[in-house]
């Protein structure tokens, strides 16, 4: 067999392979043979027709079978012997089937070259993991915050510091904010059963001083200037006019920090106790943060020591992919289509740079693990399908039937395998700073 490799730009590389006649005839023999084995041919017994019967007969189907089992294994030792480290055979040009020959040419995407770096005893820094007194009693005051209760004040018009629930609609020379400014949106026009914490800065700087001493049922009417720091171009400097009706005025009443408040939140502890499982909570809290921060750090610092091309259709991908996670993200917090589009480029950018640092990451993972031996067991793949089929509630063997068909057990695989290098990197790290707590 014949084998020519042609390296080119951003991870491609042209495989030039030919064949020679006595495999391909030998193949073909086969081929004739085992077809001639199960074929029904009026007037021979079965296995007994002559091969050029066979031959003439299920030429279209002895040729496509040859052509196919011919690539893939001359494909497949080309590659091994010339030691190609390749993701995938992009495309097949010039394929010819003759007689007694045959050769192809494929484009491979193949993986960045690039040399490994020292890779043990990379030097982290851990942070100060101590959980203190203060983090625990603010870690209680988070909990009495989210069991307050939020009772109506009908004795006084509201303070600084209540809570308000308010119907509003918002005008810029009597038309509605977002008509004059879209970017804007509809929040800024008009809303129902809206509620403000009453401070300085709540909604707009000054808006809720004009409701100071408003009681529930009364309603105010005001002018509020847009800061200078407004994100939507044009709008800083503009006046817009609010018709407020307050619904319901409230007073934040927090629970008192006894025994009974402890049972609400962990049945049947005190507070002697809550506060200890507050200490061991945040304890766990901490000691995964650490760990999740050496793994940044480990990552951090093998990508600023390998510098390589990646396969350009992978990042296009790979950005793709970040970048309708990002726009997803986005919309959730109610971001406007006209916004997204105005920071287009930059959202695209940052997808990018992104899908670079990640694809660049996992090949310095797999070639770590390949240089380690280190693999994906089939437990471990199995065990992974199985944790798949339980989230989509799916029995296991259609959740693996689904993967295979989806070519998807390879990416599992990898995925397992980058984890297990990253486990094996932070293991061997050189730690420095205040360890974790315990």
């Amino acid at each position: 067999m014949n084998v020519v490799v042609e390296p080119l730009p951003n991870c491609l590389a042209t495989l030039k392979v030919e064949l020679e006649p006595e495999r391909v005839e030998k193949a073909k023999a086969q081929l004739v043979q085992e077809f001639g084995e199960h074929a029904r041919i009026p007037g021979y017994r079965p296995g007994k027709a002559p091969r050029a019967v066979i031959e003439r007969k299920f030429k279209k189907q002895i040729r496509e079978e040859l052509e196919g089992k011919l690539f893939r294994e001359a494909a497949r030792e080309a590659i091994e012997e010339r030691k190609l480290r390749v993701l995938r055979i992009a495309s097949v040009e010039e394929l010819e089937l003759g007689d007694d020959r045959m050769s192809f040419t494929a484009t491979l995407i193949t993986h960045p070259e690039f040399e490994l770096p020292d890779y043990k005893g990379l030097t982290v820094e851990m942070k100060g993991a101590a959980v203190t007194d203060q983090d625990v009693e603010a870690a209680i005051a988070e909990m009495r915050d989210q069991s307050a209760d939020f009772v109506d004040i009908a004795a006084r018009g509201a303070q600084m510091g209540d809570y308000v629930v308010v119907d509003y609609e918002g005008t810029i020379s009597g038309a509605p904010v977002h008509e004059q400014f879209p970017k804007a949106g509809k929040p800024l026009t008009t809303n129902t059963d809206f509620w403000i914490k009453m401070t300085e800065e709540a909604f707009f700087p000054g808006y809720c001083g004009h409701l100071v001493d408003a009681r529930a049922g009364d309603t105010r009417e005001f002018d509020i200037v847009v800061p200078a720091d407004f994100p939507v171009e044009g709008m800083p400097g503009t006046t817009i006019h609010y018709r407020v009706t307050i619904k319901a005025l409230k007073e934040k009443v927090l629970p008192e920090l006894d025994d009974t408040f402890a049972d609400s939140i962990a049945k049947g502890k005190t507070m002697v106790q809550l506060r200890e499982l507050a200490k061991e909570e945040l304890a766990r809290e901490r000691v995964s943060e650490a760990e999740a921060d050496k793994r940044a750090q480990v990552m951090k610092t093998l990508l600023a020591r390998v510098e390589c091309e990646l396969p350009a259709s992978m990042v296009r991908n790979e950005t793709q992919r970040i970048l309708a996670d990002i726009v997803k993200e986005n919309q959730a917090r109610g971001v406007t289509d006209d916004v997204l589009k105005e920071n287009e480029k930059q959202l695209v950018g940052m997808a990018s740079q992104n899908a670079r640092e990640r694809l660049k990451g996992t090949f310095i993972l797999l070639r770590v693990a390949e240089q380690e031996g280190i693999r994906a067991t089939r437990e471990e793949l199995l065990g992974r399908v199985a944790t798949l089929a339980q989230r989509a509630q799916m029995p296991f063997e259609k959740m693996l039937r689904e993967l295979e068909k989806r070519n998807a057990l390879e990416q599992i695989q990898e995925e397992i395998i980058t984890a297990k290098t990253l486990d094996f990197l932070v293991s061997n790290a050189s730690v420095t700073g205040v360890p974790a707590a315990s």
